[in-house]
């Protein structure tokens, strides 16, 4: 009685992590879909000047702050942003930003995380 209780046992616990992986996998995609369409929002409203997206994404409370006062003072319109696709791994995300400006390069390397139901940025690195 006992080994036939064992093995349904094992044979749900099997069953259900099996479901529970492609449940994550379709979950991954879905969310790296989410995070693209919000790198291209955010890069086009940086071109239109626009920071609104931005500093709703940001959720880095000081520098944050610093960020948008720093860029608010420029006209962005000028500017060309060049965003690598992001790699999604357990609700983070990475991917790289070219920032263009007249014969001027600038990297960063952003960090986002997935809060609440929106992605955010919670850390950049100016790096090459």
């Amino acid at each position: 009685m006992i080994k036939k209780f064992c093995v349904v046992f094992l044979a749900i616990l099997t069953a259900s992590c099996s479901n529970m992986d492609k449940k994550s996998l379709n979950n991954g995609a879905e969310l790296k879909k989410k995070l693209v369409s919000k790198i291209e929002l955010i890069q086009k409203d940086l071109e239109n000047n626009k920071l609104e997206t931005l500093k709703n994404t940001l959720d880095m409370p000081i520098k944050g702050k610093y960020v948008m006062d720093e860029l608010s003072r420029y006209d962005l319109s000028k500017v060309k942003f060049y965003f690598t696709p992001p790699t999604v791994e357990n609700r983070t995300g990475k991917n790289i930003v070219g920032i263009r400006y007249g014969e001027n390069m600038l990297y960063y390397n952003l960090q986002y995380k997935y809060l609440d139901g929106k992605w955010r940025i919670v850390k950049f690195i100016e790096g090459r």
